[in-house]
């Protein structure tokens, strides 16, 4: 009998405490929630972890469209996207509108600016026995439909290809020479205003 009661005394003095626990703290947070300064922190928090989450959602999920018009070239369409899982590169042929040239050797694609080297995403290149018309060669040779599986191990779109797609440009070595030697007399440089949604 005299350990149930000694029980009962113990569960009191528990409940004495905690009820004199909540009576000093339950103003307090009272006081707290009824502050506008805690609920604005927890709104500026939740802000920043939107914006991160959405910078995040941004750099793997990405879209660029471009087009290039001038007197020598235009270009109606350029495409890039990226996922996680797939990249896909599109563009329309390119239109020569210069003076017409006939050239041996060629190299026509598409390269983005890294530091100051021009690295190619897609280029056609060749060496010809009989000289060509370029525009010919370009309107053929500038159509790109272009997609690969994000995870493979050689893949076009690199990190580093992803990262300065928005400095594309479209250019054209051609030479009116048969000697291949790789010094090009045509240099024709296109840079794409590429736009990233």
């Amino acid at each position: 009998m005299k350990k149930k009661i000694d029980k009962k005394i113990a569960n009191k003095k528990k409940d004495n405490k905690v009820k004199a626990f909540f009576k000093t703290i339950g103003p307090k947070v009272g006081k707290f929630l009824n502050d506008p300064r805690p609920i604005i922190i927890v709104l500026i928090v939740l802000c920043i972890l939107f914006i991160v989450a959405f910078a995040n959602f941004k750099s793997k999920y990405r879209f660029y469209s471009g087009n290039y018009v001038s007197d020598t070239i235009s270009i109606r369409r350029i495409n890039a996207y990226f996922h996680p899982k797939v990249n896909s590169f599109f563009s329309s042929g390119a239109t020569y509108t210069g003076e017409a040239k006939k050239v041996y050797q060629y190299r026509i694609g598409y390269y983005y600016e890294y530091g100051k080297d021009l690295v190619f995403i897609k280029e056609a290149t060749d060496s010809l026995e009989t000289a060509i018309d370029l525009g010919d060669i370009i309107n053929k040779t500038s159509y790109y439909d272009y997609s690969e599986f994000a995870s493979g191990e050689s893949l076009v779109f690199t990190r580093q290809a992803r990262e300065n797609l928005g400095k594309l440009h479209f250019m054209v070595f051609a030479s009116t020479t048969k000697e291949e030697d790789d010094d090009f007399d045509i240099e024709i440089d296109c840079p794409i205003d590429f736009t990233s949604f």
